[in-house]
């Protein structure tokens, strides 16, 4: 048996999705797959150039899938990074153990290095799975859940901001500007495409007029002095298809944005206000949303934090240069391990904190580490100091240490609510 890696094309399309969504339990239409390719695909990115196989030469059959959506990140500082977004992955249980993902990924990053992305990122499926590709911990994410009696906020509505419920098509339109403003500002966000707007909001017809189970959706524009400035989309869970007290439905925010602290305060008193719930939850936040203080009784919220985004890095040089620091001074960083034998080496950061110059460098390192905990540190989800005493980071001394630390912290933390 011989397994080869090929492109995805028009003739095996079907069978690629096919075998991508066999992985995860489901079976797609053929309508299924023409929308994910309109979707997660911008008009002038070539699908076919981003989507790959594993095929079997022996039954002539795909056993494993891989892709990469094009992306832009927002690094610490503002500035917008070319990312891979790894996606699709899956191999035939009938395949395992073959070194198939192993071939597939090792592709997947040729390519994006061929295209000049400079880092990878992905959502894993598996959180131990990635981490021996050179992947670290990019954010972190929450879900929550509240009771809607615990719901009551200790700050009121600015009279300045106005709340409109707005048809899809609408929306659509105020949501991609809104969002756009906002993940510009914010560390460790992903951009979106028009096409990818409209897949994140495809609803199903048959489904979308139900009145017991799962709603339609909701659209929520907020606009602060008659500018739009921040947005909320939820549908509802209910048990039966009557609105009373007694149905115990729940609220799903599907996603909350806000570009300012006031629009942000009176979305969260909208959402809590709605009527007719017993719960509300939303997935996907950041651990550090000012949401737990604005709350009278944040005990009440049930959060859960995992993991998010997983990063690795494809260009050292202009990764490090990317961002801006928070701290000025010359550091030497040895990256080692991982089966990144294109990137190990010692890079010096020289930096006055706006702008950069990395180099690599045959001195002697002051910080030792595998290419996925200078991935971790980079956007700044997890700190220095916890990879040490997790001994996955070596310092030359504290005070290296200590500069290491300074350089890489973040007043913002990074937050990506872009699954993908």
């Amino acid at each position: 048996m011989t397994i080869k890696i090929i492109p995805v094309n028009e003739n095996n399309v079907i069978e690629w999705r096919k075998s991508v969504r066999r992985v995860f339990g489901d079976i797609p239409s053929k309508p299924d797959v023409e929308r994910m390719l309109a979707g997660r695909f911008a008009k002038n990115t070539s699908w076919e150039k981003r989507l790959i196989a594993a095929l079997d030469d022996e039954t002539n059959k795909i056993v494993g899938t891989g892709g990469a959506d094009e992306f832009k990140i927002t690094a610490p500082g503002g500035k917008n990074l070319n990312m891979a977004g790894i996606a699709y992955m899956g191999t035939a249980p009938t395949h395992k153990r073959r070194g198939i993902f192993t071939s597939m990924m090792n592709k997947l990053h040729e390519q994006a290095k061929e295209r000049g992305d400079i880092l990878a990122g992905l959502w894993a499926s598996q959180s131990l799975l990635y981490s021996r590709f050179g992947y670290g911990l990019g954010t972190l994410r929450e879900d929550w859940s509240i009771e809607t009696h615990s719901t009551k906020l200790i700050q009121e509505n600015e009279t300045n901001i106005q709340l409109e419920f707005v048809e899809k098509e609408i929306a659509k339109k105020e949501l991609f500007k809104i969002y756009d403003e906002f993940r510009k500002k914010q560390n460790g966000s992903t951009d979106r495409t028009e096409e990818y707007w409209n897949y994140i909001l495809y609803e199903n017809e048959n489904s979308k007029h139900n009145k017991s189970g799962m709603s339609g959706l909701f659209f929520v524009v907020a606009y602060k002095n008659k500018r739009p400035s921040g947005y909320a989309f939820y549908n509802f869970n209910k048990e039966s298809g009557i609105a009373h007290e007694d149905d115990k439905g729940e609220l799903i925010v599907h996603e909350l944005i806000a570009v300012d602290k006031e629009t942000n305060i009176s979305l969260w008193n909208f959402i809590f206000g709605i009527e007719l719930v017993e719960k509300v939850t939303i997935n996907r936040r950041s651990p550090h949303d000012s949401l737990y203080f604005l709350l009278e009784n944040p005990r009440q919220l049930e959060r859960m934090t995992i993991d998010g985004l997983w990063v690795r890095i494809l260009d050292p040089i202009k990764f490090l240069e990317a961002r801006k620091y928070n701290h000025e001074g010359r550091i030497n960083l040895e990256i080692t391990g991982q089966n990144q034998s294109d990137i190990e080496g010692i890079y010096e950061i020289d930096t006055n904190g706006e702008t950069s110059i990395v180099k690599k460098v045959n001195s002697s390192p002051d910080i030792s580490m595998r290419p996925s905990d200078l991935s971790s540190c980079f956007f700044g989800a997890i700190t220095p100091f916890e990879l040490v005493n997790s001994r996955n980071i070596n310092a030359k001394n504290f005070d290296k240490l200590n500069l290491f630390s300074n350089m890489f912290n973040v007043l913002q933390k990074p937050w990506c609510n872009t699954d993908f």
